[in-house]
């Protein structure tokens, strides 16, 4: 196999929604061209660097990333797995030289790709809800070892990274037992809207925000009070505006068990008809 194709190609793949994959093939005339363009005081400290950029909802790169970081390459490197630790966000990486004094010049530029959700998904469609002895005949084994904290972080943070408790909860837990039983938890939507370019974070966390400026998370609710701080920031970081509401769940002392009701005393009637 050869070591290179004389193409400039820079192709992005997804492992799972914390890690991606890049490989690439640069022309050595390309790579000629563009250390062509230095001064000479910029040789020293050059480096060949991945930059990798959050491109979710933006028109990149006639819109500017969200963010981005760079990776310094080392050797003959040709491919590189990237952690982003992001689910649910679009990415697209560019390679290119780096100068000491922050002067980027680009090689070649990637395709985009979106990491997948690293949980269930917030949207709630009845038209993929499942039974309840469907949802028992996958999940009833499982239930009855879940437990979700009283921790705002504790139980945002499971919903937003896909922990099966804010799954047992969505639909309930309890393994089911012969004899009258049933099951009872509760979910909590969290939604709004903003400038589709704000930033939005609910108890530190990132929120997608769509591109007509809506969001919404879907959250296992633990009984108690709960605060819950969102916050939305322009892009440019200078204003910034919270909202915190109190959330309180309270679940009601066990009902009594019913009397029994007494026997029915027999009618004068039905009486002189036994005793006849």
């Amino acid at each position: 196999m050869p070591t290179g194709y004389d193409v400039d190609r820079l192709v992005l793949m997804v492992r799972d929604p914390w890690w991606i994959f890049a490989y690439w093939d640069l022309r050595q005339d390309t790579e000629r061209a563009a250390r062509g363009q230095l001064r000479p005081e910029e040789v020293p400290g050059l480096r060949t660097v991945l930059r990798v950029h959050d491109v979710t909802d933006r028109d990149f790169p006639g819109e500017p990333s969200w963010q981005w970081m760079d990776i310094p390459l080392s050797g003959l490197a040709n491919n590189w797995y990237i952690h982003t630790n992001a689910p649910n966000r679009t990415f697209q990486v560019d390679i290119g030289l780096l100068t000491a004094g922050g002067r980027f010049l680009l090689l070649a530029r990637s395709n985009r790709v979106t990491t997948p959700r690293a949980g269930p998904s917030a949207v709630i469609d009845e038209e993929w809800v499942a039974s309840d002895e469907a949802f028992e005949a996958l999940f009833g084994a499982t239930l009855g070892a879940l437990r979700v904290g009283s921790s705002p972080g504790a139980w945002l943070g499971q919903a937003l990274t896909g922990g099966w408790s804010s799954l047992a909860l969505a639909r309930g837990s309890g393994r089911a037992v012969k004899g009258l039983w049933f099951r009872l938890d509760t979910d909590l939507i969290v939604y709004g809207a903003t400038d589709p370019k704000a930033v939005v974070t609910i108890q530190d966390q990132p929120v997608p925000v769509r591109k007509d400026g809506t969001f919404d998370v879907r959250l296992a609710l633990p009984e108690g009070t709960q605060t819950i701080t969102v916050t939305v920031t322009t892009p440019d970081g200078r204003q910034t505006r919270a909202l915190a509401p109190v959330v309180t769940l309270r679940r009601a002392e066990r009902p009594e068990r019913p009397p029994t009701s007494p026997p029915a005393t027999p009618s004068p009637e039905s009486s002189q008809g036994i005793v006849g």
